[in-house]
């Protein structure tokens, strides 16, 4: 009796670890599938995606305020600005080199924040107030502290799908 009482209790505990590894063996592959689904979901976005910053500027010298034109020149849209990323790089006043990740504000404009220009997108015919292929958008940006004059800053700007372009940023 205690050889059978012995020979099922090592039985049991095989099949219970068994079962165990054969469900972490399925958890693990189910979240690498979705991994790699991801991942391709993602790569064809950006494949699709493209910018080019065609200018850049301090509004004032040794001021706080910039403008960037940005041309989308691939085919994917951007309807939520605010995915977008816009990084800025410059020296400040005091010789100090800021590195900033500016957050988006449609509202409006505050220290250390984005939003779209007055001009918007342009010319924005296909899909209004989304920016299509083709088509300029400006960006408005202020940092704190201001940008030194005479001093060169370096402007980033992505997309959602991480495609971005970078520019220098003339500053008399």
């Amino acid at each position: 009796m205690g050889t059978i009482l012995g020979g099922f209790i090592v039985i049991s505990s095989f099949l219970v670890a068994s079962a165990l590894m054969f469900n972490s063996f399925l958890v693990g592959s189910l979240a690498q599938s979705q991994s790699m689904k991801d991942m391709t979901r993602t790569n064809s976005s950006r494949e699709g995606s493209g910018l080019n910053i065609t200018g850049a500027a301090v509004y004032t010298a040794g001021g706080s305020d910039v403008w960037v034109h940005v041309d989308h020149t691939g085919s994917q849209t951007v309807a939520d600005f605010s995915e977008m990323d816009v990084i800025i790089q410059y020296t400040d006043t005091s010789d100090n080199l800021i590195l900033n990740h500016l957050g988006y504000n449609a509202g409006g404009l505050d220290d250390n924040e984005w939003t779209v220009g007055v001009t918007g997108v342009q010319p924005d015919s296909f899909n209004p107030r989304m920016w299509d292929s083709d088509e300029e958008l400006t960006v408005d940006l202020r940092v704190s502290p201001a940008i030194k004059a005479g001093t060169t800053a370096w402007v980033v700007v992505a997309t959602p799908w991480g495609v971005n372009d970078q520019s220098s940023i003339t500053n008399p």
